[in-house]
């Protein structure tokens, strides 16, 4: 499909640029619709390079990081580096959230004793208010 100047291509539709930052998703859709229709990846990046006027490994770039930035992943499956990397990632992660409830678990048992020890020496002061009660109480029992 050739551009005309005026940016009409020759089948009477018009290429648009997509705008600035969605180069990567229009991309990425440009070769989901190809593939849709029978054709295989390669092909599609090698047509939308063609079309695009850029590389067919640049779309193929842009085609699997966008897959990728996907919910679902694009339905592309994760190279076995990047699955190691997450599964890196996951375990730090999962290291740092447990050393993190250790050090919450240690917190609340330091406070846990400590309210603990003031209400020990609680209960030897009032133990030791009602024997010198119960002390006035025998003097006042005896007069």
């Amino acid at each position: 499909m050739a551009n005309s100047a005026n940016g009409a291509a020759s089948d009477g539709a018009t290429t648009k640029k997509p705008p600035h930052g969605d180069i990567g998703r229009q991309t990425y859709e440009d070769v989901r619709k190809l593939v849709e229709q029978g054709m295989k990846k390669t092909e599609a990046f090698a047509k939308v390079a063609k079309e695009s006027g850029r590389s067919a490994n640049t779309v193929m770039t842009q085609y699997y990081r966008t897959a990728r930035e996907q919910v679902d992943g694009g339905g592309v499956r994760r190279t076995a580096r990047t699955a190691r990397s997450a599964a890196r990632s996951a375990t730090r992660s999962a290291n740092q959230q447990t050393d993190r409830l250790i050090h919450e678990a240690k917190t609340a048992i330091d406070a846990l004793q400590a309210h603990i020890a003031e209400l020990e020496r609680d209960l030897e002061r009032a133990t030791q208010e009602s024997r010198e009660l119960e002390k006035i109480r025998r003097v006042l029992h005896k007069s």
